[in-house]
């Protein structure tokens, strides 16, 4: 159990949240981490309402053999995919050129992914990070807007729709969601709070209740929570050693000298990444959002957040 508790506080190296503004005033916002149109773009962003969330969420396809009970979406990393082979050549998708992605059984000729196979699917197709989410406001106040997937920028903007993050929609991808990401860059000690609850439900109301993001966003937040905990538990504590855990201090390096992630970032950036990014659809980097993690320039989308609410 003492185990089970601590690896439970395993953080993604996608993204994390911040504030839930709805329940903290605004001015707590640190004015040294936010100039005060980004104070501007994050209040208006939260007063925002997506209309089609239940439509965004039935496009991801998902198997609808595991959800949790009081859930109301479903597992991206459960079932997993699994396949026979004759020869690696005759997959059905391109084996990931990571070798944490997925475990390969060569006696008995059988691979096995982290995830769902409309993920390992999604994952698959090389045209992924040409596809946009966008927005379009419904009404001239612009607090109600719709959310849609297309295959390119060039498309959604001949729509007249606005970028809001490269790749599919998810269950993050709301105006909303984005302004919990926004509000404070750097949140790792709250968040660690929320992964460490003992359970789906409880982890979801943190995630929820203390760092604001939506319902469906919480959820897919909860699920990639157990899944890093299941998958990485032990390489973590491996790595940052059992009483650095304890007392919460994981001061080593994110990155070597090459850039690499540190094998606790990458067990999760390979076993959990996937699975998340498709259910949540908004990542930090393809949002164009920074993070304590050295990235490529090219990992960080550009995406100009003010388009929104320009006239």
């Amino acid at each position: 159990m003492k185990i089970f508790i601590l690896t439970s506080f395993l953080i993604s190296g996608v993204a994390w949240g911040q504030f839930n503004i709805g329940n903290v005033p605004i001015h707590r916002i640190s004015k040294t981490e936010l100039s005060p149109e980004k104070v501007k773009l994050v209040k208006k962003l939260w007063k925002t309402r997506a209309l089609n969330n239940l439509q965004i969420y039935r496009e991801l396809n998902l198997d609808k053999k595991k959800r949790h009970a009081l859930f109301l979406t479903y597992n991206p990393h459960r079932p997993s995919y699994n396949e026979s082979y004759d020869s690696l050549d005759d997959l059905r998708y391109p084996l990931p050129a990571n070798p944490l992605s997925f475990i390969l059984r060569e006696k008995i000729q059988r691979i096995r992914y982290y995830s769902q196979e409309v993920v390992v699917a999604w994952e698959a197709n090389p045209h992924k990070n040409n596809y946009v989410c966008a927005v379009q406001f419904t009404n001239s106040l612009k607090n109600f807007y719709r959310l849609k997937t297309f295959p390119s920028k060039e498309i959604a903007e001949n729509k007249e729709f606005v970028i809001t993050h490269y790749g599919k929609c998810g269950m993050c991808s709301s105006l909303k969601d984005l302004a919990v990401y926004l509000a404070k860059p750097d949140l790792t000690t709250p968040a660690r709070k929320c992964s460490k609850k003992l359970n789906l439900r409880s982890i979801k109301s943190c995630y929820k209740h203390k760092l604001g993001f939506s319902n469906y966003c919480s959820e897919q937040w909860a699920y990639n929570s157990e899944n890093t905990r299941k998958r990485c538990g032990g390489t973590c504590i491996k790595y940052y050693g059992f009483l650095n855990v304890l007392r919460d201090r994981m001061d080593r390096p994110n990155t070597d000298e090459d850039g690499n992630l540190n094998a606790c970032l990458a067990c999760d950036e390979y076993k959990s990444g996937p699975g998340f990014k498709y259910g949540a659809g908004r990542t930090r980097r393809n949002s164009g959002i920074t993070s304590g993690i050295n990235r490529d320039d090219g990992e960080i989308f550009e995406v100009d957040h003010y388009r929104y609410f320009e006239d």
